[in-house]
């Protein structure tokens, strides 16, 4: 006779380009005495991901029933899930200026999880729409002007996009002056129109939260509809979020117990690289451009299967692995070419989101500046993912992602403003940050920063 469901309190889906791995979760509420319950990962599961077979539930089932297989069946009270499946969440953003409002755009578009596949900055021209119907974006994120300042462009574009003929969500996050008048002109058009605060609403002033938020509700809506990903709605109960953008939500919640951080995540085909930092104070005297407090990058070009190939081509010849390894490694030998591969992806995609100092030459003498983010206040280095957190050697690879010295770290000295020599090395050993972003808001955020903490061997002991 099989047994009865055993309660847990979560099961999470994530939905990888390759994989999709189910995990259960328990100790998340308090129990009937009233007091907490330790948190705890019950067990995993893996299978294919199965989009490209029209439905995404079939590996998400194979998944479970690999988990349950060890477990038992479960009856989770809730179901979550993230998805970077199908492309993920692909993305076109429009500002005013590059370094204004179409920075901040694309920072909220990539903090929230997004694929940036097209960036425009002023007014929409003809290979500009052209370029959007080639992208398929899911979504749109419409920004322009600071507060009180210029109309004209964003009002522009948002009459341009109605002559595309996709119609995919658009998220207005502009001059809130004309937000009436843009929003009519979609609508009328027969676009799904979401509005969040101006991302760019004065000088050297970003404010990029709210518009994270409307773009996962709005990844939501759009997942539904997605080739592959209709079903995945009717097995959760809880929301679905882009995986990235669960990632960087986990390393926002564990930075405030922890300090400034960076989370490095090596994928089959992109590298993504978080920080939570608002960087040194000798730094930020000498910035020129402003940065937002949690900030993803995402390297297309970086990963150890689809990418591999130039990944490879940016090593030395004689340390370039052959044959290249598959999309789950299987021996020891694909195993360790890997590991090259991702320990180069790691180093260049932290030096890509690392800013650098730079030197101008005024009528008054050298002056040295800070452009880009500083990372030299993150005293701890974390690796998350299929190729850091289960391949060995993971942690030698995080190493090599911070400064080579301690003195070259410790600010001025240091052209590349990376994370210090000394900065403590973690991996997510348990594979459960992009889990554990899908259950904040659920549960006590305390909670699920536990879960975080005993995966990276940083358990608070009683």
């Amino acid at each position: 006779m099989p047994s009865d469901p055993r309660p847990i309190d979560a099961l999470v889906a994530e939905i990888g380009s390759t994989t999709t791995l189910v995990s259960a979760f328990d100790g998340l509420t308090a129990g009937a005495s009233g007091k907490p319950v330790s948190p705890h990962l019950l067990g995993q599961g893996v299978a294919e991901t199965t989009v490209a077979e029209g439905d995404v539930r079939l590996g998400v089932d194979a998944a479970r029933a690999q988990l349950e297989a060890a477990t038992g069946p479960l009856a989770p009270r809730l179901t979550l899930a993230t998805s970077s499946a199908g492309g993920g969440l692909r993305m076109t953003v429009h500002g005013l200026t590059a370094k204004m409002t179409a920075m901040a755009a694309r920072e909220a578009a990539l903090g929230a999880g997004g694929v940036v596949e097209h960036q425009t900055a002023g007014k929409l021209r003809g290979h500009d729409l052209a370029a959007i119907e080639e992208a398929r974006p899911g979504l749109v994120l419409l920004a322009g002007g600071v507060e009180g300042g210029d109309t004209g462009t964003v009002l522009h574009n948002a009459e341009a996009l109605t002559r595309i003929t996709a119609r995919p969500i658009v998220v207005y996050a502009g001059n809130s002056a004309v937000v009436g008048e843009a929003r009519a002109l979609l609508e009328a058009a027969g676009f799904r129109v979401r509005v969040t605060p101006n991302v760019y609403p004065d000088i050297d002033a970003l404010d990029i939260v709210p518009a994270r938020a409307a773009i996962h509700d709005a990844f939501e809506e759009h997942i539904a509809h997605a080739p592959g990903m209709e079903r995945i709605a009717e097995w959760v109960s809880g929301r679905i979020l882009p995986t990235p953008g669960a990632v960087l939500m986990a390393a926002e919640a564990l930075a405030t117990e922890l300090g400034d951080l960076v989370v490095i995540d090596v994928g089959g085909a992109t590298t993504d690289v978080h920080s939570v930092t608002d960087g040194s104070p000798e730094i930020a005297a000498i910035a020129t451009d402003p940065q937002p407090h949690a900030k993803r990058t995402v390297e297309g070009d970086l990963g150890t299967y689809v990418s591999a190939a130039h990944v490879a081509a940016l090593m030395p010849s004689a340390e370039r692995p052959a044959p290249l390894p598959s999309a789950l490694p299987l021996t020891a030998e694909e195993s360790a070419a890997a590991l090259t591969l991702a320990r180069t992806a790691a180093v260049t995609a932290v030096k890509r989101h690392a800013g650098r100092l730079a030197h101008l030459y005024t009528p008054s003498g050298r002056q040295t500046v800070a452009r880009g983010r500083d990372l030299t206040a993150c005293r701890l280095v974390i690796g998350t993912g299929g190729a850091l957190t289960r391949l060995p050697g993971g942690a030698d690879v995080l190493a090599a992602t911070r400064a080579t010295s301690r003195a070259a770290s410790g600010g001025l000295a240091s052209e590349r403003l990376l994370p210090p020599a000394d900065a403590r090395i973690a991996l997510d050993a348990d594979y459960v940050f992009a889990c554990c972003g899908a259950l904040l808001g659920h549960f006590d955020t305390e909670t699920v920063v536990a879960l975080m903490r005993r995966s990276i061997g940083m358990e608070v002991r009683a």
